[in-house]
């Protein structure tokens, strides 16, 4: 009978400590993505003139790792809802995907058309861009091409996962092993994607590059990758930041120039940025306020994705420094992106229409 009780008090604990894994929100993720969303404002901003800071020069460095670790972060994330199969969950996630990829566009189209009238600027606002922005995105708010792979491969995922049911896995291994096929050799960029048109090819062409990123994140999530590595701390530290430093300074793997996120390369350096950072010692963060101004500072990662590129469109006629692309200007195009996610989270925070600041 004490046998009996020391199992199921061990099973029950097992219980407990997977669901707290589950719960516990990781700093260390939240930080990144914070990071990478300051990375890319960089990327689209930033003039990469040489620069001696050592910190300005570790951030934009990292910049063309921000689309790959969002991608891998946001399918690790997603592991058990898709799992789960559920037709709510299913929902709620492309409602969330959904209202900004719709709305934004809608929102600076109206604005291009009030300043190209108004002041007579040459901002995309005809019914055909914004029709290509609709179906493609990536005209009027050409970052959207993101938003339009996260929505396809979302819709891939479910649709496997509900078709193949028990052979799930073989076929999303299957898929990531011809994703590389097609990107190393070349075939289906040279033979197929040239023949369309720039706007299609742009956001298509990326299809094949996200899937891999895509994969990558939900076998993490299937196999608690990050919940095994706070287990081997220095080991995770140690042998991520060696094979980041190798993988950046060395083309261990065939150069894809092509497409800027082709490769295995790039896949594995996101990942251990993520491994590096989800390591993160929060358990030593004791003041309540420190925790929610982490928290709460990681919040509007999305929304300032969604309106950099335009308000470095808009901004840069009445402030030098963006219309420069100097580091300052990308804090100040930061910033104000923040202070509209913030307001917009005061507005609409307890309606459908806050997935458009977070």
């Amino acid at each position: 009978m004490d046998g009996r009780c020391t199992i199921i008090h061990k099973q029950e604990k097992n219980k407990i400590e997977i669901s707290k894994d589950v719960k516990v929100f990781n700093y260390g993720l939240a930080l990144l993505k914070s990071l990478l969303a300051f990375s890319v404002v960089i990327s689209h901003n930033y003039r990469t003139n040489p620069t001696k800071n050592k910190i300005i020069f570790f951030i934009t460095s990292i910049r063309v790792r921000h689309v790959p670790a969002f991608f891998i972060m946001s399918f690790y994330f997603m592991c058990n809802n898709i799992i789960s199969l559920k037709k709510e969950i299913f929902v709620r996630r492309l409602i969330r995907l959904l209202i900004p990829y719709f709305i934004w566009p809608i929102i600076i189209w109206y604005i291009n058309h009030f300043l190209n009238f108004k002041y007579n600027k040459r901002f995309p606002d005809s019914f055909q861009s914004l029709k290509s922005q609709i179906l493609w995105g990536s005209t009027i708010v050409p970052q959207f091409w993101f938003q339009w792979n996260l929505i396809v491969i979302t819709f891939i995922f479910f649709a496997i996962k509900f078709i193949f049911r028990k052979n799930f896995l073989t076929v999303l291994y299957s898929l990531l092993i011809l994703s590389y096929a097609l990107q190393y050799s070349n075939y289906c960029y040279n033979n197929y994607y040239l023949k369309l048109p720039n706007y299609k090819k742009y956001t298509i062409s990326r299809l094949f590059g996200m899937l891999p990123l895509s994969i990558t994140g939900f076998i993490c999530g299937l196999y608690k990758v990050i919940n095994l590595l706070h287990k081997h701390k220095i080991k995770t530290l140690f042998f991520s930041t060696l094979i980041y430093t190798i993988l950046s300074n060395y083309n261990i793997f065939i150069n894809l120039k092509e497409i800027l996120y082709y490769g295995i390369n790039l896949n594995l350096q996101a990942l251990c940025m993520i491994f590096i950072f989800s390591i993160f010692p929060s358990y030593k963060i004791k003041n309540i306020f420190i925790k929610k101004t982490l928290i709460y500072i990681t919040n509007y990662s999305a929304g300032v994705f969604y309106l950099h590129l335009s308000i470095k469109n808009y901004f840069q006629f009445f402030l030098k420094d963006i219309q420069k692309g100097t580091f300052l200007g990308i804090i100040i195009n930061y910033i104000i992106c923040y202070f509209i996610c913030f307001f917009g989270m005061l507005i609409f925070g307890k309606t459908s229409f806050k997935y458009l600041f977070s």
